[in-house]
């Protein structure tokens, strides 16, 4: 997922990461410019397996875990199966 706080430049998922999931399994959905802000291309995504998605709240309607660095918005929350997870920093206070 792209990271809306501004500022922030992190990205919860780097094409090295995404290879390690994809060999244990995992469909990798990434959110078009995700990695942008951390140097990391779209199409090192699609080099290491992931398939692009055009927006966070898309790809959540698809997702069973949803990888983030800050609270995603409610747009992308409300898309979320029930039963989803969420894991990021989220930074609660």
């Amino acid at each position: 997922m792209k990271e809306t706080v501004g500022g922030e430049a992190r990205v919860a998922a780097t094409p090295d990461s995404v290879k390690k999931l994809i060999a244990l399994g995992a469909t990798v959905l990434v959110e078009t410019g995700a990695g942008l802000t951390s140097a990391q291309a779209d199409e090192a995504y699609t080099i290491a397996g992931a398939k692009i998605v055009k927006d966070a709240a898309t790809g959540a309607k698809e997702c069973d875990i949803l990888l983030c660095v800050q609270r995603p918005e409610n747009s992308v929350l409300d898309k979320l199966q029930e039963g989803a997870t969420v894991i990021g920093l989220l930074a609660p206070y």
